[in-house]
């Protein structure tokens, strides 16, 4: 049996790797981890390796809004697809931020009204809005534009300007995301909001475009994935894998397919927060549930291998633990 962990967040930023994966009380991660091969690929970014290994090719963008879409029960066979996050920007001194979306808790009801107003404006442009969570936001169009986008989470946090879609539509695209923007800022729900002292929705972030990718051929990439993430969930449903929630804590003894693909994402925020002790306590935690019991499974044989994917500020790093490698103590892995 085969287990890939995928783990965003595992590997600190550069300017507090050292000190701080130091003081992680993670023995077994830090052992398993130093005697690994790996691979350090500066060249390909997460949404590309999630798309990659479940059999998806990239379109202009990498096609994730169809799948995502087709995962909140919308029709998503025909028509050209685009996730449009509602988002915060902020202004700071010559930058435009865009800020956590999971910070601005927007009810159903503010989704539906913030909806019904672009909705109507975007009509005249041929483009549909659907907004089947209040996080989650789609436009459909009948064709496809010369665009490519940026996904979400690489913007969050930073300057937006340099990530803005870019290709021979995008000054169309940029004039209906700047009428978008104004209908927001006008908008009495946002005034509201403000006076609750919340951040207003003031934009929208497109990204994920494409048209729905033909059937993945069999067979499936992973027997089972085990995920909360609905990017994954949908790349997964259209690969044909068997999918799961994430169990508070693995064991072996319950894994019947040979091969599965785990998501964890609890470390995440932590880091996105600066939090750098709940991002220490989530690790050790991680080291109890899962990289302990996982260390033992392969010393078993019950685990043939082990791989475990993250990245760090600069790239993405995969790190693959054969059975026997763990008995291989001269072996120090130099990025660590």
């Amino acid at each position: 049996m085969d287990c890939t962990l995928f783990i965003p967040h595992l590997l600190p930023p550069r300017e507090l790797g050292e000190a701080l994966w130091r003081a992680v009380d993670a023995p077994q991660l830090k052992a398993m981890l130093a005697r690994a091969s790996m691979r350090n690929d500066t060249a390909v970014d997460t949404e590309a390796w999630l798309c990659q290994h479940f059999g998806i090719a990239r379109q202009q963008d990498w096609p994730l809004a169809p799948l995502l879409a087709r995962g909140a029960n919308l029709a998503a066979a025909s028509g050209y697809w685009l996730c449009a996050t509602p988002v915060h920007l902020e202004t700071r001194r010559n930058a435009l931020v865009l800020a956590d979306p999971a910070s601005l808790t927007i009810t159903p009801e503010e989704s539906t009204a913030f909806a019904a107003t672009l909705g109507e404006h975007l009509r005249e442009e041929s483009v549909t809005l659907h907004a089947p969570k209040p996080n989650h936001w789609f436009l459909r169009g009948d064709t496809t534009p010369a665009l490519t986008t940026t996904h979400l989470a690489t913007v969050i946090g930073r300057d937006v300007r340099p990530f803005l879609p870019k290709g021979a539509d995008s000054a169309r695209w940029h004039r209906i995301l700047t009428e978008m923007q104004m209908l927001l800022h006008s908008h009495p729900f946002n005034d509201a909001r403000e006076a609750r002292g919340q951040l207003p929705v003031n934009s929208v972030w497109l990204w994920g475009g494409g048209t729905l990718p033909p059937t993945v051929p069999a067979p499936a990439p992973f027997g089972t994935v085990w995920s909360g993430d609905a990017t994954i969930r949908a790349l997964a449903h259209h690969g044909g894998c068997a999918i799961e929630d994430v169990p508070a804590r693995i064991s072996t003894d319950n894994l019947k397919n040979t091969s599965h693909f785990f998501s964890l994402e609890s470390l995440e925020s932590h880091l996105r927060r600066g939090d750098v002790q709940a991002w220490s306590d989530a690790v050790t935690a991680l080291e109890r549930d899962w990289f302990s019991p996982l260390c033992d499974a392969l010393q078993s044989g019950a685990v043939n291998t082990l791989t475990i994917i993250s990245h760090s500020d600069v790239s993405l790093c995969q790190f693959v633990i054969q059975r026997w490698d763990q008995y291989k103590f001269w072996r120090k892995n130099r990025y660590l």
